[in-house]
Order: structure tokens, then C-alpha cells, then sequence
């Protein structure tokens, strides 16, 4: 069935559902618009992280140990062999003197050496000459001495019994030898005995009339005594002998001196080869520590003094930087400590190696000293690092740095509520790493707005775009 309705009522209802449809469109164009006044925001979730709070440092890496290397004695340089760069062991030769003319000294005292050692030799063997002299000089001492008191003293009773006996038996073998000769004679006479026989028997007679005159002398000069040329001459070969030997005495102290001087003569060439052994070995340069030739100072054909630096060498498998703490925080410091260390993009680890005992004078800080590990020599030394110390790792709430805003009143935080923004006064500590501990205002799990807190305000809608807001 078919409603007609009067005209008017047409027109009424028609301008209804004109007016509900402009309402209907003007509500959905209101909606988009609202969309597009909201701020897009990057939030992050709050939570709890460990705090490494760190003090601003920097300082210079230096060599963990290093030292300039110079020449002991002035001569020319002969030879280089090592060039910036290269590394070299402890004991390691560097680089030449011209040895030549140490090499000579070391020859002279050489000659030396063997020159007092004949010199001692010969004085030994004059020494030992000397001692047979004085032997022998004793020996006829001795005898003079023994011929001067028999000279005195006299033939004892026994020497001439013993002479008189001898008298006797002369003169019994010359009573016996005349008999015989007259005996042989007669027969010789009467044609019994050979002509031979005969002249034995006379020569017999002879000797035993000769031996009988010598017996009877030698008795006389006993029982007479010595004369008085007897007694100077047994005087004369005394003095003789003590002569010889005061000469072999003088003869052997000579000896004796001759040695002293050959020995400290000796021991003086011996002290000089030393030293020129010792010259000798330091005209080569020896690298007294391992590491890396960082400087070379001398060229060949040059002039070198002593004490002249020629080449510098460090260690750079590890360095070591001096970072000057303030003298309030130096109790914050403990040696074996670990220092956060940073040159460019590249982090490294160090460890506090000394804690110097006075302040520098020009700033009042104290040094602290950190050794870092190179073994890749891929830090240098002279390069200017950032070191921060860890001090604690409690949790806590750590918020990056523009996300808290200081207006001169209050320090501020914008957190997301209901995609509204709210602005939250917050407490804040100390900052590590470029970011802020929160002690007041925050709870963990509240968004905050991380990316675009300058474009918003206090109840503002906001539309999240990104960060960590789960």
C-alpha cells in the first residue's frame, strides 16, 4: 500500500533529511581534523638500567715505557741498522761506531799482557838463580868457616897420633925397602938376580925414603901449627864466601823488585785490555728494552758524542695515559680500577695502574695512571683520548638528555597519558654517557617522549611514531 502525503509534509521531511545529512558530514569532517592536529612523538617505556656514572677526563697516550738510547763514547757513525718503525729486541744492535781505533788499544794491551808476563817469567827464573847462589855461598861459608877454626883451634891429639903412626910405618917400609935393595943387590953382584930386579928393589928404596921425608913433615907442621899465611888465607876465603852470598842476597831482591814490577805491570795490562774490551763492545748501540723505534736521531757518517740520544725506543704493546683527576674525587680512585677509554669511535678498557701521591702544581689535580692493551699498535702514542671511570652499577632510571627539558624553573619530562601529553617535574642526578638519572618523578613503565618535546605541550594530543613505546 502506497503513502500519499500532503505537499507540506513532503517538504518538511525532505529538508530533514538535508539537514541530518549536513550534520552527518560536518561530525566526519571535524573527526579528520582532529587526526591531523595531533603531534607525532617517538616515546620510550621507562625502566631501570645500571648507572655508570663517569668523570670527563682526557689525556695523552704515552709509551707504557720508553727511553732515549745514546752512544757511551764520540766516534763516527758506521752503520744504521734499524729504521721508525721497526721493532727490536733487548740486546738488539742498533746501529756502528768506527771501532778501529779502540780495536788498536785492545791489541796494545794485548802486547802488554804478554810482555809483563815474560818479564815475570824471567824475574822468576832470577829469583830461583839467585836462591842457588846463596845455597852455594852458604856451602863455602861453611867450609871457610870450618878451615878458619882449624887454623886457630890446631891439630887435634888424635890428627897427630894418627901422623906419628904414620911416621912409623914410613920408617918400617924403609928399613924393610933397604933391606931388600942390598939383597938384591948382592945377588945381582953374584949374577943371581935379573938387572930388572935389582932396579925395583932401588926404585922401592926411593919411594919409601920419599914417603918417609912427607910423613915426618906433616908431623912437623902439626906439632908447629898453623902459620900465619895459613891463618889469612882461611880468613880471606871466609870473607870470600860471605861476599858471595850478600851478592846472591842483593842479587835476588833485584829479582825480587823485577817480579813486582813485571806483576803490577801485569795487572795493569790486564786492567787495560778490560777497558778496551769494555770500549770495544760499546761502539755497538744495543737496544737496552723491547719495542718499536720511535725516533731516530743520526745518519751514518755522522759525528756521534757521548751522551748524544741517537735513536728513542718504546713499548706500545700496552700504553699508559696520565689523566688528572681532581684532588676532591681522587678518594673515588682505587688502583686496579677499570677506566672506560675512547679515541674516535673506538672504546678500550684500561686499568688504573698508579695513583700519583702529589698534585700538579699549575692545577692542583693528581695524575692517575691507566694502562690500556695495544697489541695491534693501532693506537699511537701523542693521541688525545676521553676516559670516564665506572663508579657504580645499581639500577637505575636513565633518560636520554633531550628528553629533559630545564625551562629555568623546572626540569621536565613530557609522558604520554591517554595520547595526551603530560608534563611531569622530575628530579635529576648525575648524567653518564649522555644520558640522565631520574631520582624523582618517573616510575618504571611510564612512556615518555623522547623525539619532539619542543614542538609539544602540557595536554596536548600526541600520535606515537616510533621508539621503544612497548
Amino acid at each position: 500500500m502506497i503513502i500519499l502525503l500532503k505537499p507540506s509534509l513532503y517538504i518538511s521531511a525532505i529538508f530533514i533529511l538535508l539537514f541530518t545529512s549536513a550534520c552527518s558530514s560536518t561530525g566526519s569532517s571535524n573527526n579528520e581534523a582532529a587526526e591531523q592536529q595531533k603531534q607525532k612523538v617517538e616515546v620510550m617505556v621507562v625502566k631501570k638500567e645500571p648507572l655508570s656514572a663517569s668523570f670527563d677526563l682526557s689525556g695523552t697516550l704515552q709509551p707504557y715505557e720508553d727511553t732515549s738510547v745514546s752512544f757511551e763514547l764520540s766516534g763516527l757513525i758506521r752503520d744504521t741498522v734499524v729504521n721508525v718503525g721497526d721493532s727490536v729486541s733487548q740486546g738488539q744492535i742498533l746501529t756502528m761506531l768506527d771501532s778501529s781505533s779502540y780495536q788498536l788499544q785492545l791489541e796494545q794491551a794485548s802486547t802488554a799482557i804478554l810482555e809483563a808476563q815474560a818479564g815475570i817469567k824471567n824475574a822468576t827464573a832470577a829469583i830461583s838463580s839467585a836462591d842457588a847462589s846463596i845455597q852455594s855461598a852458604d856451602a863455602q861459608k861453611a867450609a871457610a868457616q870450618a878451615g878458619v877454626n882449624k887454623v886457630n883451634k890446631g891439630a887435634r891429639e888424635q890428627e897427630r897420633a894418627q901422623v906419628r903412626t904414620k911416621v912409623q910405618r914410613a920408617q918400617s917400609a924403609l928399613t924393610k925397602a933397604q933391606a931388600t935393595a942390598e939383597r938384591t943387590k948382592l945377588l945381582y953382584d953374584q949374577g943371581a938376580a935379573t938387572k930388572n930386579d935389582y932396579e925395583n928393589a932401588q926404585l922401592a928404596l926411593t919411594n919409601a925414603t920419599k914417603d918417609l921425608e912427607d910423613t915426618q913433615e906433616a908431623l912437623s907442621l902439626i906439632q908447629e901449627g898453623a902459620t900465619l899465611e895459613d891463618r889469612q888465607s882461611a880468613e880471606s876465603s871466609l870473607q870470600q864466601a860471605q861476599a858471595g852470598k850478600e851478592a846472591a842476597i842483593a842479587a835476588k831482591e833485584q829479582a825480587e823488585a823485577s817480579r813486582d814490577n813485571s806483576t803490577a805491570a801485569y795487572q795493569q795490562a790486564v786492567i787495560a785490555k778490560k777497558q778496551a774490551e769494555l770500549s770495544l763492545s760499546k761502539t755497538a748501540l744495543k737496544a737496552p728494552i723491547s719495542g718499536v723505534i720511535l725516533e731516530k736521531k743520526a745518519t751514518v757518517g755522522q759525528l756521534a758524542s757521548a751522551g748524544q740520544p741517537v735513536y728513542r725506543i718504546g713499548q706500545i704493546d700496552k700504553l699508559k695515559v696520565l689523566l688528572p683527576v681532581p684532588d676532591h674525587e681522587i678518594t673515588n680512585w682505587k688502583q686496579g680500577q677499570t677506566v672506560q677509554l675512547q679515541l674516535y669511535d673506538e672504546n678500550r678498557e684500561g686499568t688504573v695502574s698508579k695513583i700519583y701521591p702529589a698534585t700538579n702544581t699549575n692545577t692542583g689535580s693528581i695524575n692517575v695512571e691507566v694502562i690500556v692493551p695495544n697489541t695491534q699498535h693501532d693506537w699511537a702514542p701523542g693521541q688525545v683520548i676521553k676516559a670516564g671511570r665506572q663508579l657504580t652499577q645499581s639500577e637505575q632510571i636513565l633518560l636520554p638528555a633531550k628528553a629533559v627539558i630545564n625551562n629555568g624553573t623546572d626540569t621536565f619530562v613530557y609522558k604520554v597519558v591517554n595520547n595526551k601529553a603530560v608534563k611531569t617535574v622530575v628530579n635529576v642526578g648525575q648524567m653518564s654517557n649522555n644520558k640522565l638519572e631520574i631520582t624523582k618523578g618517573l616510575n618504571v613503565g611510564d612512556r615518555i617522549v623522547t623525539t619532539g618535546v619542543n614542538l609539544i605541550y602540557d595536554g596536548l594530543l600526541v600520535q606515537i611514531m616510533g621508539g621503544t613505546s612497548k
